[in-house]
């Protein structure tokens, strides 16, 4: 083996000299009954589990400790409140690993000094008054501090893994599992069945021996909701979707929010927003959500170690947080409107839009043109979700694209059109101004990224403003948008509704080679519209089989009179080479000419289906 092996202190030998006074072990006991009791919904507070995104300074964790013991008091009565203390930090390639591995942030890697310092920090807040939370990322690290803690997470990357799922069923505190990073819940929901189960498997005993550890199975696992690739995971159609799979599993409906990264896109200015939607959830009655997670420190912001420099105690090292003083406002906010909020007449309940996300995309544009401020925008990975998170009752509304006038329809959701019960509500189109939008000057340019698409529809304008400049193209303009903000010397191509979003200026309009480029979008809904004037209808059919049968199904609306702006077909598969054919009539299904041409056409299809009649706007 290619390594130097050293002796470390066993965790008896660790405990014995940092010995947990009994009323310190009947704290934690108390703790972990209460964070149980919310879990099995007999105690209906919110669980909250704040602190630093990585302890690095022992002086300044102990006196944030004293503001979290001092603010628990005031809001106990509706929020349980945890104190995050992690001490290791798992990394996606190579950097600081956290406290219990390089404590004094020089890459002396003092471990045995990381762990006593470590448990000693844990048995000082503990002396507080204070439950603690963290994650365990090492189940050799567990063995030495799992007394002191109250609740622990097991990560996006490592809730695959076996060993960790068998550490979790061997504690015996609450466990949240998170989603992957790609926002994968199955991955978690999985490792929930398997930590409740009992498992034998080779571990560090307490004496220090390596042995056989016998679990009995921990029967409050848990999900807890972190974002990811796809974007934010949070709002209700996310929690809903997550608890059907929790239920499906015949497992306990208990859903944890973490406020930050995925959901927060990696800005800690933004966890205000998924705190702000979850306790609207819980007023709006939703008991699944059971917690959230806020990452937040003495002072706001990250700062980078710099080597031969002290980093300062009170700002975060590895994720960017929001200060104590911030905390300390949301908590208090969030517990009067649980406190006084009554459940059965909340208020800031708007029906809720499924739309293709992120925020800040042209499909939330044609939305908010529609809706305005009146229902919540719910942003979804793909179109099918949309029509899932409708369908299953989710969201009142979805918004998705249908055609664009230079690359034709989109064939995804005329199929979807086709399988579902859901009726078109509204149409609406939107022209497709392509803007230029950074956080730098143009000069300072040297990589833009933006979607294929969008890339070709500003190829003039790219080869004549930055002929030099690298073009590289991502999954949406959304993505983009991240990435352009994220990077010193980047820009975006995209739709203005991107600046706000992601803290970008506008530098350049309409920058797309054709200016009369346009696309249309459907609001879906369960029911059609009843409260606007309809002056469209959309409706498939699938001919009889026989010579000229498309040209007789079209023939019943040029009788009566009908336009038709739009004749699509999509393959049937079903082996037998048959197509269905969409129409879209420009007048309401309730008049008298279409409802003379239906008649016709009726005789003539083997299918006839109405996608909806719907107002039009422009």
């Amino acid at each position: 083996m290619n390594c130097v092996e050293e002796k470390m202190t066993p965790p008896d030998s660790l405990m014995a000299k940092l010995k947990v006074p009994s009323s310190v072990l009947e704290s934690v006991q108390r703790h972990r009954q209460e964070i149980k009791a919310i879990l099995d919904r007999k105690d209906p507070r919110l669980i909250a589990i704040v602190g630093p995104c990585s302890i690095h300074n022992v002086p300044a964790a102990l006196q944030y400790a004293k503001r979290i013991a001092a603010l628990s008091e005031k809001i106990s009565g509706s929020i349980k409140l945890v104190m995050r203390c992690y001490f290791e930090k798992p990394r996606t390639t190579l950097g600081w690993k956290g406290f219990v591995y390089d404590p004094a942030m020089n890459g002396s890697n003092d471990i045995a000094t990381g762990i006593t310092e470590a448990r000693k920090l844990l048995l000082d807040i503990s002396q507080m008054g204070v439950a603690i939370a963290t994650e365990l990322l090492d189940p050799a690290v567990a063995v030495y501090l799992e007394d002191l803690i109250s609740w622990s997470s097991i990560g996006a990357r490592t809730t695959e893994s076996p060993m960790h799922r068998q550490l979790a069923s061997s504690l015996d505190m609450p466990v949240g599992f998170k989603n992957s990073t790609d926002g994968n819940l199955q991955i978690a929901v999985d490792a929930i069945c398997a930590a409740m189960a009992p498992h034998s498997y080779l571990g560090v005993l307490h004496d220090g021996s390596c042995g056989i550890v016998k679990s009995s199975g921990n029967a409050y696992c848990h999900l807890v909701l972190r974002g990811g690739a796809a974007g934010e995971n949070y709002y209700g159609v996310c929690v809903a979707d997550a608890v059907r799979k929790l239920t499906k599993r015949n497992l306990a409906a208990n859903v944890v929010v973490d406020c930050s990264h995925g959901n927060s896109r990696k800005d800690p200015a933004r966890q205000h927003l998924a705190l702000e939607s979850i306790v609207r959830q819980r007023i709006d009655g939703n008991d699944n959500l059971v917690g959230v997670m806020i990452e937040s420190n003495l002072l706001p912001g990250k700062q980078p170690l710099i080597a031969g420099k002290t980093p300062d105690p009170g700002i975060s090292v590895t994720d960017a947080c929001i200060g104590i003083d911030e905390t300390e406002k949301l908590l208090l906010d969030a517990a009067r409107q649980l406190q006084t909020q009554d459940r059965a007449t909340a208020v800031n309940c708007l029906p809720q839009l499924a739309y293709l996300g992120p925020a800040g995309t042209f499909t939330h544009t044609a939305g908010h043109k529609i809706f305005g401020d009146r229902v919540e925008y719910l942003p979804m990975a793909g179109i099918a979700a949309v029509f899932k998170a409708v369908e299953n009752g989710d969201c009142e509304y979805g918004c998705v694209p249908v055609a664009n006038s230079s690359e034709g329809v989109i064939n995804g959701t005329l199929d979807l059109l086709a399988a579902t019960d859901l009726k078109i509500y509204a149409e609406t189109s939107i022209a497709i101004e392509q803007c230029l939008l950074a956080a730098i000057p143009k000069e300072k340019i040297r990589v833009i990224y933006s979607h294929a698409q969008s890339l070709g529809q500003c190829r003039n304008y790219l080869e004549t403003n930055f002929p030099d400049v690298e073009t590289i193209a991502v999954s949406s303009n959304a993505r983009a948008a991240e990435l352009a903000a994220a990077t010193p010397d980047a820009a975006v191509i995209g739709g203005e509704g991107l600046a706000p979003y992601y803290h970008l200026n506008i530098l350049a309009r309409s920058i797309e080679d054709d200016k009369d480029n346009a696309t249309r979008f459907l609001i879906l809904s369960k029911s059609e519209n009843t409260t606007q004037v309809h002056n469209k209808c959309c409706l498939w059919f699938v001919a009889k089989e026989r010579f000229g049968a498309l040209h007789d199904c079209l023939a019943p609306f040029k009788n009566a009179g009908v336009s038709l702006s739009m004749i699509e077909s999509r393959p049937i598969r079903n082996g037998k080479s048959q197509y269905r054919f969409f129409i879209d009539a420009d007048d309401a299904y309730e008049s008298p000419r279409v409802r003379s041409a239906l008649e016709e056409l009726r005789e003539l299809t083997q299918e006839l289906h109405l996608l909806g009649s719907f107002p039009v706007y422009p």
